[in-house]
């Protein structure tokens, strides 16, 4: 299970519901678990959405997924929030997507890296996978075309 999810279902675990309002949901990440100071959580909040795993219904959101169904680790706190590459989040969406694990996630990626006989960016590779399997990364796409154009003109 990955650390977003577990970071996802706290909240919702700890309230006792299964939606809540964007601000119960930051004000549970900063006030009540006090993991994240309120700019970190909205960011939480986003990638959750970006990544599948909340679902906006209004003016609320409700996880994608069965809260009953994921047993966090007693005394577990998420790692500290860093800036993740595209790479690592099409990575997360794939796990998240799949079910797969990590290694062989990577393996896939690694695979298609040498099908292109590494002719193109591994975050390229990765994006190729995760349409492979039917994982939704078209914002991630535009990230990283705009990474490459960046580059490119440089």
């Amino acid at each position: 299970m990955s650390d977003l999810t577990y970071t996802v279902s706290m909240p919702f675990k700890r309230k006792g519901k299964d939606t809540l309002k964007d601000m119960e949901f930051i004000l549970a990440l900063t006030l009540d678990l006090k993991w994240f100071n309120p700019e970190q959580a909205k960011i939480i909040l986003s990638d959750a959405q970006s990544s599948g795993l909340l679902k906006r219904e209004g003016e609320l959101v409700r996880p994608s997924f069965d809260i009953t169904k994921i047993d966090i680790p007693s005394g577990w706190k998420p790692g500290p929030l860093e800036n993740k590459t595209i790479f690592d989040r099409i990575i997360d969406r794939i796990i998240q997507g799949t079910g797969i694990e990590k290694r062989k996630v990577i393996a896939m990626i690694n695979k298609k890296q040498e099908e292109f006989a590494k002719q193109v960016s591994i975050e390229v590779s990765a994006i190729l996978v995760s349409v492979e399997n039917g994982i939704m990364v078209d914002d991630l796409i535009d990230e990283e075309f705009a990474a490459l154009t960046t580059l490119s003109s440089s």
